[in-house]
């Protein structure tokens, strides 16, 4: 027997299941649950485990601009344009989306079409030069749509100030701009 052969190993490409033992991925949400009986109030607290759709890529950054969301209810109808919501979204790098209210950023619990964990809003340094804001669709149900148009789930769509959000059948309009927007008159 030679000594000096080096035998490889071949390939295994079995699902090897690194994304489900990954803890980065996970997020433990302590829900209290409030019950009324005979003796008052009693209060029990539970840990849940809640595994997170999507992980942050290399070139995740804080971005400089201000941006913002407003959100709109396109069934409201009358002369009040306001929003019924502002979420100002220039202090992390990533923003959840979903009916999770729990560990979503910006929750979308008013209608059941949407998921959990619908979307993520993640900002990317691109270009060696400009941090960018990116739309994912978390491979949600009912979609997500950019400009009334449905995007493919999975795929980062690159945002552009003054597109608009729609999540499943939701009525609601989320509307991406800067904080000087308004003064722009694209408001």
């Amino acid at each position: 027997v030679d000594s000096s052969v080096v035998v490889k190993e071949k390939p295994n490409f079995a699902v090897s299941n690194a994304l489900a033992k990954d803890s980065s991925q996970s997020v433990t949400v302590t829900r209290r649950t409030t019950t009324k009986g005979g003796d008052g109030e009693i209060t029990t607290a539970a840990a849940v485990v809640t595994t997170l759709k999507f992980s942050e890529p290399p070139e995740a950054r804080i971005p400089n601009t201000q941006w913002r969301i407003y959100v709109f209810s396109s069934t409201k109808k009358g002369d009040d344009d306001d929003p019924i919501a502002t979420w100002h979204i220039s202090k992390q790098s990533a923003y959840l989306f979903g009916r999770d209210e729990h560990i979503c950023d910006i929750p979308l619990v008013h209608h059941p079409s949407t998921s959990k964990q619908h979307a993520v809003l993640q900002y990317r340094f691109v270009d060696n030069q400009y941090c960018k804001p990116y739309i994912l669709d978390l491979e949600s149900t009912n979609g997500t749509f950019v400009n009334q148009i449905r995007i493919d789930p999975a795929r980062y769509y690159e945002l552009k100030r003054g597109d608009v959000l729609r999540f499943g059948s939701s009525a609601r309009e989320y509307v991406l701009l800067t904080e000087h927007s308004k003064q722009d008159r694209l408001f």
